[in-house]
């Protein structure tokens, strides 16, 4: 697995909840610790979590979820996937009034591969907080970056 994998991984999601799954093996573990899901073994649920980020309707308020690769690091067992996330028209987002309300943001996934080049783990981390402030949730401010004081000789 390399770069290329990684892309058509994220191009799935353009595609349907059943063309993500089939690039996992049948004995696999998910989670994703931001949405709280652990330990997810079974690709009827994984399909459940993933069909939202294959929604095609612009209708229905659960928005066009449009991801983008930043880069991989690894090989062909195992490797971390850096990416971006923006969703149109979208109107809510785990609980959280959006609409019409743009936001963008930056996660990473690391992988590791069987021999056939299947996913069997895996482990998303994204930035939620980025996501509350672009929205205006209140008492969420961006994360500051510390400024380095220069050294001291």
């Amino acid at each position: 697995m390399n770069y290329a994998f990684a892309v058509k991984w994220l191009k799935a999601f353009r595609e349907s909840a059943d063309a993500i799954c089939e690039l996992y093996a049948d004995d696999f573990v998910f989670e994703d610790p931001i949405l709280d899901q652990y330990q997810i073994r079974d690709k009827g649920d994984l399909g459940r979590i993933f069909v939202l980020y294959a929604n095609k309707d612009r209708e229905n308020g659960l928005g066009v979820h449009n991801f983008r690769i930043r880069g991989y690091e690894g090989d062909h067992r195992s490797g971390l996937i850096r990416w971006e996330w923006t969703p149109e028209d979208c109107a809510n987002f785990i609980g959280i009034d959006v609409k019409d309300k743009p936001f963008f943001a930056q996660g990473h996934t690391f992988h590791v591969y069987n021999e056939e080049g299947k996913i069997v783990r895996e482990s998303s981390w994204w930035d939620s907080g980025s996501i509350m402030h672009d929205v205006g949730v209140p008492g969420v401010a961006p994360t500051p970056f510390p400024v380095a004081e220069p050294a001291l000789a």
